[in-house]
């Protein structure tokens, strides 16, 4: 099920549990109120990794908000 939180610049994301890793980590997927959405994997020592972002639905070239630190740090606390 997915969770939403408000992230600190204001900005809504809505984080979903996609799978687990083979070597103990998770994959997910955050989407901004805006229409973007990264997959992300998390590894168990707290390492990101981007594997791919969307623009309203399609694949697209998106950097890395500064809030994402921000929601991996909450993800691993749970």
């Amino acid at each position: 099920m997915p969770d939403t939180m408000e992230v600190y610049d204001g900005t809504e994301v809505t984080v979903a549990h996609v799978d687990s890793l083979a070597n103990g980590g998770a994959r997910f997927d955050i989407t901004a109120d805006d229409g973007r959405k990264w997959r992300i994997d998390l590894t168990r020592d707290g390492e990101t990794e981007v594997v791919t972002t969307w623009r309203e639905g399609t694949l697209a070239d998106l950097g890395v908000p500064a809030w994402l630190d921000d929601v991996t740090a909450r993800l691993i606390q749970q």
